[in-house]
């Protein structure tokens, strides 16, 4: 008999082995807090913990507010009892937890894309990596304004004021999450998972008036026998703000060989070069839908949509989900009704597809255009992409 339930303290001996064995980083099992211990789930067949997870209550930024989510992370199962359902039983248990208590949406880092797309997870944060060397940034020059440095165990006096810079400069996108102090202390400013790592540097832009509009947090990494230096984030408010951090990334030429650093996919770097940097695509966090109306009801929409449309809604994996809804909108808000019978719909589309029209990262009439989902009413679909539109997604975090 399989049993689902929360990992107590007596279960930490067994979880911390579990989680060694699945990620290799052997985690002494004070490493287990009462706050770990209290967000893991378990499933036993038997006497015998068979896999685990972490359930970590989110908020993401969308286009106009905060969304309630969910990260799964640390999913493990011992050799022996792999290849037996048991990660699928168990997240399917977590799914049915998180519904209950009314979060809509799960995220997760992959360690197989194609083993939670089965469950109807998607790929929905896509981000550019820039890497080159730093003179090919030199055409950027430092302007008015200075830049605050915070090394090693400093920053903590910064955190309010980097939490403003990031989100006011990701507004509109979706995804980004909000992060309170303990986020940035923790998971941004310091490696998480791994402690003994050298904490970050934090370099903050601000203008003659004082006001921060751009920061860089990075760390410089030795590579084939040369210094590189990593930007673990940066972000800019603006256009000269962005060049500011452009040129202190130039200014490191005589220090580092190379630079490297992340920007959304609709980012024209490049085109800012005259001598473009290499540019790799990296998918990075994977996106679930767990419930469709509420998902849909819990998103604020442009406050001037108005009209309807009929959504029918293929997921092999939440029943619930598996059916014809009716989407109004009004004021910003969407009003979901199921339709019985399902009847003839104006867009028919899987989940994962749901997903990604409802992260951004595609625009229904791409969607349309690739044989994603399929048109019955182009009406609809013209409503449909303005309730979509806005900014492709952005995340830097990793949990």
């Amino acid at each position: 008999m399989l049993i689902y339930r929360s990992l107590t303290d007596a279960d930490r001996e067994d979880a911390a082995r579990l989680d060694s064995y699945a990620f290799g980083s052997n985690p002494e099992p004070a490493r287990f807090d009462p706050v770990i211990i209290s967000q893991m789930r378990g499933l036993w067949d038997g006497a015998t913990l068979a896999a685990q997870l972490r359930l970590i209550d989110i908020q993401v930024q969308s286009g106009f507010n905060g969304l309630r989510a969910n990260g799964i992370a640390s999913v493990a199962s011992a050799p022996e009892t792999r290849r037996r359902g048991y990660v699928a039983a168990l997240l399917q248990h977590a799914a049915a937890e998180l519904v209950a208590g009314g979060t809509a949406l799960s995220v997760l880092y992959p360690f197989k894309r194609t083993f939670y797309g089965r469950y109807g997870w998607a790929n929905y944060v896509e981000r550019r990596v820039y890497s080159g060397p730093p003179e090919r940034l030199a055409g950027f020059r430092l302007g008015p304004g200075r830049f605050v440095h915070a090394g090693p165990g400093q920053t903590d006096a910064l955190i309010d004021e980097l939490d403003g810079i990031y989100r006011a400069a990701l507004r509109g996108r979706f995804g980004p999450i909000i992060r309170d102090a303990d986020w940035w202390r923790q998971r941004v400013l310091r490696s998480y998972y791994a402690p003994e790592s050298k904490p970050a540097y934090v370099a903050i832009w601000r203008d003659d008036a004082g006001n921060g509009r751009a920061y860089l947090i990075y760390n410089f990494k030795e590579e084939a026998g040369q210094n590189h230096l990593h930007c673990q984030e940066s972000v800019a408010m603006d256009p000269t703000a962005r060049a500011q951090l452009f040129a202190f990334m130039a200014g490191h030429q005589d220090q580092v060989a190379r630079v490297r650093f992340r920007a959304p996919v609709d980012a024209p770097v490049n085109m800012l070069l005259p001598d473009p940097l290499e540019c790799t695509v990296e998918p990075h966090f994977m996106l679930r839908i767990l419930d469709v109306p509420l998902a849909l009801e819990q998103y604020a929409f442009p406050p001037d949509l108005a009209g309807a449309f009929t959504l029918a809604v293929h997921d092999d994996w939440i029943a619930s989900n598996n059916a014809t809804f009716q989407v109004e909108f009004a004021g910003g808000a969407a009003q979901v009704t199921r339709l019985p019978d399902n009847p003839q719909a104006g867009i028919s589309l899987d989940i994962r597809v749901l997903t990604q029209l409802y992260s951004r990262v595609v625009r229904p009439r791409s969607a349309a255009a690739f044989g994603m989902l399929t048109v019955a009413d182009r009406s609809q679909l013209a409503i449909a992409e303005r309730a979509c539109a806005g900014l492709p997604p952005f995340v830097t975090d990793f949990f």
